[in-house]
């Protein structure tokens, strides 16, 4: 007690995981904010489990939220292991915080013990490498399928197509992209707030725009919209794969752009430090799951 080491269980005993999950939005929310993502599974959280009082949150407890989580229904789709492993992350995050910030007597170690069940559940919580590349005559078919639409077309897909081809940026991150952070004697722009594994905000990063890219963005009509591409968000997830149903295009994803430039950008003989540049990744290990370099590549 002299050592303030005691903590008294008492007083999280009518305490749920639903107020713990409030103050931690209002107060660590404030100063770092979430993610869509993590917003969204914070919020599922205390659906799911909100109820329960601190003490009976238990890993047998947790352990039948992931069974259900896991488990398909007629309304829902059946959660992956990898999503449900981020949402232990979160849950993990908060108790963390009540732990160490506010010296809450919660005890975190039933997140890992229900982590470590995954395996015999049959969830894996590594996510698998996609080395899915779209082919030049697949992205040729696509830009061609919306051209021909002309103007019921009022999404510019085509040029959003070559555009991520050419800059290996995320569909969230080229929507985004603003007149005012054009330098166009550089040829650079500036990506607001580009995804980083801690920053959520202020991570700002000037890449080059190579290739097509550059001219892409000069023959985007300018309107009262800052934005150089004034799509709504979500509007590519849907209109795409939609677009590769009808040509009969299996398995191709609008991020998988993103892995073909990466990829171009190594076979194009631009070094690893270069490639990072163009496309954000902190850690260069990441990106050998978007170098897919073909065998046959190599006689060129």
């Amino acid at each position: 007690m002299r050592a303030l080491k005691y903590q008294d269980e008492r007083i999280i005993s009518d305490m749920t995981l639903s107020t713990l999950i409030d103050r931690y939005t209002d107060e660590i929310g404030q100063t770092k904010p979430f993610g869509k993502n993590k917003a969204a599974v914070l919020k599922s959280l205390k659906i799911a489990l909100g109820d329960l009082t601190l003490p009976n949150l238990t890993a047998d407890r947790l352990i039948d939220h992931i069974k259900s989580r896991s488990a398909a229904t007629l309304t829902k789709k059946a959660a992956g292991g990898v999503t449900i492993a981020v949402e232990l992350s979160y849950l993990g995050s908060v108790l963390k915080v009540a732990k160490q910030l506010w010296r809450l007597p919660v005890n975190a170690d039933f997140i890992s013990q229900a982590r470590a069940n995954m395996h015999y559940l049959g969830l894996s919580t590594k996510s698998k490498e996609r080395d899915r590349r779209p082919t030049h005559e697949e992205i040729e078919r696509l830009c061609v399928f919306f051209d021909a639409k002309g103007k019921r077309q009022k999404v510019p897909m085509s040029d959003l197509i070559r555009f991520a081809t050419a800059t290996a940026m995320r569909a969230g991150e080229i929507i985004n992209l603003k007149w005012a952070d054009l330098n166009e004697v550089d040829r650079t722009i500036i990506i607001r707030d580009r995804k980083h594994p801690q920053e959520k905000k202020g991570n700002d990063q000037e890449v080059p725009l190579l290739g097509d890219a550059f001219d892409i963005v000069k023959r985007q009509p300018q309107t009262d919209d800052e934005r150089i591409f004034p799509v709504t968000d979500g509007t590519i997830s849907s209109i795409f794969p939609r677009a590769c149903n009808a040509l009969k295009i299996a398995d191709l994803r609008f991020h998988d752009l993103r892995h073909e430039g990466v990829s171009r950008l190594f076979e194009q003989g631009y070094r690893i430090e270069q490639v990072a540049l163009v496309s954000g990744h902190r850690d260069w290990k990441m990106l050998a799951r978007y170098t897919q370099i073909r065998a046959k590549d190599l006689h060129r």
